[in-house]
């Protein structure tokens, strides 16, 4: 018997592969678009276009709607992301950061004067994703800034991925926090994501040999799929008609297609799908596996991770946004 496959089917006897059923919670018939779902304490919070609606979890009562679409005071000129600290709330666009009390009391707004693709608080400090010009090439940059956005040193400069424009599918840098911790994935090297410190200091790394996800066509449907629903139904059919979704993919896809840091555990979503389900790998902070399970595919971010369970929204034409849930394996 090949050594493959005697690795593989210890690797089955360790960390089994759990398929699970769903239970649907409630339903949000007015919901318009989501665009991203968390979970902290007892309220739900997700992004609905410009605004983030808070709900009860044990009612799922609105309890609060945050933001509205502007220019002013405590409004987005983008979809707002969703953070958490250990006592605030932070929202934050590519333009603005707004920080809440967890009894949603304004804190803080900040205008930003450039532009961040993403805002990461750790602690009082905050890691924002820019881009840099070097050599005449655009970098993508995590950079740590402290609570005045002071800039204290750079964290990650990931050079430009060749193959971003001749590729469907390139890897897609993630940066995350929890509690003290900052975990930002680097898949151009494969399953690697470096931990560092509120104050930037590399602590260690994990790195994992995975098995290597061959490209198909059922991942461009992905692919096309996510896209569409991300840029809506006429800025999809002008990339379609550039040929954009024809471009190839490469061989093998990257190890780590998004990953979540919640609740002392770090949740890796791989790109092994099936027709219906996408698996995930579980981790401790420390990078050792816990499981791996096939969860429902989800687009972007409208799926969350809370008390050992996994939390997503479906869109269904007659009920509206559907907001199911499903316990994983113990």
């Amino acid at each position: 018997m090949k050594t493959s496959m005697i690795l593989c089917m210890m690797c089955l006897v360790l960390f089994p592969i759990v398929y699970l059923y769903p239970e649907v919670l409630t339903n949000f018939p007015d919901m318009g678009k989501p665009y991203e779902l968390r979970i902290d304490g007892g309220y739900i919070y997700i992004t609905d276009q410009y605004s983030v609606l808070v709900y009860d979890i044990n009612t799922f009562k609105l309890e609060k709607r945050l933001g509205n679409k502007g220019e002013g005071p405590q409004e987005f000129k983008n979809y707002p992301k969703i953070t958490f600290t250990s006592d605030r709330l932070i929202l934050c666009d590519i333009y603005k950061i707004i920080i809440y009390s967890k009894d949603f009391k304004l804190i803080r707004e900040i205008n930003l004067h450039f532009k961040a693709d993403r805002v990461i608080p750790i602690e009082d400090n905050f890691i924002l994703r820019i881009s840099k010009i070097i050599d005449n090439k655009e970098y993508t940059a995590f950079m740590l800034y402290n609570s005045n956005l002071e800039e204290i040193k750079d964290l990650v400069i990931e050079p430009p991925d060749p193959g971003v424009y001749e590729f469907l599918i390139t890897p897609w840098t993630v940066c995350r926090s929890w509690d003290d911790k900052v975990f930002i994935s680097r898949p151009k090297k494969g399953f690697y994501i470096e931990v560092f410190n509120k104050n930037g200091e590399k602590l260690y790394q994990i790195e994992k040999n995975v098995e290597n996800i061959k490209s198909g066509e059922k991942h461009r449907k992905l692919y096309m799929d996510e896209i569409l629903y991300f840029v809506g139904r006429r800025r999809f059919e002008r990339a379609r008609e550039r040929g954009i979704f024809k471009k190839p993919m490469r061989e093998f896809l990257p190890s780590i297609g998004n990953f979540w840091v919640l609740e002392d555990k770090i949740y890796v979503k791989t790109y092994d799908i099936t027709e219906t389900k996408q698996k995930y790998i579980i981790m401790d902070l420390k990078g050792n596996i816990l499981k791996t399970v096939f969860l429902p595919k989800v687009y972007w971010e409208i799926l969350t991770f809370s008390k050992n369970k996994f939390y997503y929204l479906e869109d269904r034409e007659e009920e509206g946004w559907v907001l199911q849930a499903l316990d994983l394996p113990r």
